[in-house]
Order: structure tokens, then C-alpha cells, then sequence
């Protein structure tokens, strides 16, 4: 009697069950990270919500909203009263940070370097980073060899994603205390002072890090604890994700990738725009703490117009 053997797939079989299955991966593959970026992207609004959130409490218990920056302007020196902080430890109560600020509050109001708590500033807060920047949670610099700009032992502490916006202009040494947002350089504006309407002007966007980790090289974008050369306020002069460049004094002026992140660095001029990791914009905080994706090809003069706190323009965004 005959018995049967179970019969195998052939080379060819087995090379198209292959076939279908690398065809099947390349359809999912793309759903996957979309769906992926979408959650980021959701993530990354929550986070501008908490932000616009903490902003509000802070005016409600304050009646005022916190100074872009502490700081005289552009050419603050390194030992000013009360150590060029922006306004991020400010609001550190009011993101669930109370125990943080408590501990860093006595190194805010001194420039002395001994005992410094580098690992408090260095802190990552959640809250202020968009997980899809691979360079998110950033600390510290660099510094060049023999540079006592900082000293050695001063820590620039955590770098973060979000910054509030100080208007449509680039800062310079002549304009520094007279800019066109709400939040700039010794600011004091309470919700009186946003005429254009809350929902029509920005507060806060979203930026690119860069590698603090590259050798002999240096960058302030997003650094909230030394904010007196703009690190920590932006401009809605040009749209998100512009291929111009930062200005600031100090920046990583050669990234390994310039688009990412392009800095050019200037001592008189500074400014930062907009950028995300989201295709095709960057998530916006505006003064009523909604949060809105503002898309790369927003009109230049609308972009503009949401910049300014009072310039009686209308927008139609």
C-alpha cells in the first residue's frame, strides 16, 4: 500500500507568499507612521495647551503676564540682576513644577556659580518638548575651549521646544524694549493690552533644537535659564519652517543637516522663527490657549498680523 508525503511548498511559492508579504509591509509601513506622527502630533498640541494654560493662571494670580525675558535687552551683561532667567521658571508652579521651582529659586536671583546645581537645571520638563524633535530635552552647551562665557561651572540647563512669541520683527540692540508681541524683554502686559483679540494673536510656537553635543560648537535656541540673547521668544516675521536663517549671537552656525535647523550668528540682530518635525507646519499657541496648526504656507502679512498684540489689523486665519 501506497503511502502519500505531505507535499512542500516549491521555490516559486515561497518566493510569492514573500512577494506579498514585503507588498503588504510597504502599504502598512506608511499607515503606521503616519498614524505614529499623528500621535505625536496630538501630543505636542496637548503640551501648547498646558502651556497656554499655566500662562492664564499665572496672569490670574499675578494680573500680569510674565516678562518675555528678565533682562535689559541685548546687551545685558552676565552679572544683571535677576540673572537674564526668561519667562519659563516663572510658570514652573503652574505646570506642576512647584517642588523644581522651589529648589532653583535661590540660583535665580545669583549669578554665583559655587555649588551650582547643574542636575536641577538640567531637569527634563515634559511638558515643554515636542516628541517629534529627535533633539528634544537638550542641556547645556558646548563651550569652546578656554570660554569663560559662561564659566565652566554655570550650566545653561534644559533647552526646550516651545517659546512665546515677542512680535513680527527681529530684535536688534535699538528695539529690544519695544517690540510688537506680548512677550519680550521686560514685558508687563496683562489681557488689556491684547486689543487685536485673543484668539488673533499668537503667544507661544514651537522650535527645532540643535545637538548640544557637537564639539566646538554652541547653541542658545530654547534655553530658558540665560535668555537674555533671545533664546527663549520668537518671531512671526517669517512663516514656520522657512528655509531663512536664525540669527542669534551664538548658534550652531553648521549643522550636519542646515535646513534642519539654520542659524547664522549675529551680535547686533537676532531672531528665531518657527520650525517643527510635523510635515507642512508648526503647532501655535494663540492668547485664548487654543492651539492651532499653522500651516508652512500661511500668507507672510497674515503670519505677521498674528504676531502683534495691538496692530488693529484684520486677519482671516
Amino acid at each position: 500500500m501506497k503511502t502519500s508525503t505531505p507535499k512542500g511548498f516549491t521555490l516559486v511559492e515561497l518566493l510569492v507568499v514573500i512577494a506579498i508579504i514585503g507588498v503588504l509591509i510597504a502599504l502598512l509601513l506608511p499607515a503606521v507612521q503616519q498614524a505614529r506622527e499623528a500621535a505625536r502630533r496630538m501630543t505636542c498640541s496637548n503640551h501648547m495647551k498646558q502651556l497656554g494654560l499655566a500662562l492664564h493662571n499665572y496672569h490670574d494670580t499675578n494680573l500680569v503676564f510674565p516678562p518675555g525675558v528678565l533682562a535689559d535687552g541685548l546687551n545685558d551683561g552676565l552679572n544683571s540682576f535677576p540673572t537674564n532667567m526668561s519667562w519659563m521658571p516663572m510658570i514652573l508652579p503652574f505646570i506642576e513644577q512647584g517642588p523644581l521651582h522651589d529648589q532653583l529659586s535661590p540660583y535665580m536671583k545669583t549669578r554665583s556659580s559655587s555649588s551650582f546645581p547643574t542636575a536641577l537645571f538640567d531637569t527634563p520638563i515634559e511638558t515643554l518638548m515636542c516628541p517629534s524633535d529627535p533633539n528634544r530635552g537638550q542641556t547645556g552647551e558646548v563651550h569652546n575651549s578656554g570660554n569663560a562665557d559662561p564659566p565652566p561651572d554655570y550650566d545653561d540647563g534644559f533647552h526646550g521646544n516651545y517659546l512665546l512669541c515677542h512680535g513680527s520683527e527681529e530684535i536688534t540692540t535699538t528695539t529690544d524694549n519695544a517690540a510688537s508681541g506680548m512677550f519680550y524683554y521686560l514685558s508687563k502686559h496683562d489681557f488689556s493690552s491684547v486689543t487685536d483679540g485673543t484668539s488673533n494673536t499668537v503667544f507661544a510656537a514651537e522650535i527645532l533644537l540643535a545637538p548640544s553635543n557637537i564639539a566646538g560648537k554652541r547653541d542658545w535656541r530654547g534655553r530658558y535659564y540665560r535668555a537674555e540673547h533671545l533664546s527663549s521668544i520668537l518671531s512671526t516675521l517669517l512663516p514656520p519652517n522657512t528655509t531663512a536663517s536664525d540669527k542669534m549671537r551664538t548658534c550652531e552656525g553648521a549643522p550636519a543637516n542646515p535646513i534642519y535647523a539654520p542659524c547664522t550668528q549675529s551680535t547686533n540682530t537676532q531672531v528665531i522663527y518657527a520650525r517643527s518635525q510635523h510635515p507642512g507646519g508648526a503647532m501655535t499657541m494663540f492668547g485664548d490657549a487654543s492651539v492651532r496648526f499653522v500651516p508652512e504656507t500661511i500668507d507672510t502679512i497674515t503670519w505677521n498680523r498674528l504676531g502683534t498684540r495691538a496692530g488693529g489689523e484684520v486677519t482671516d486665519f
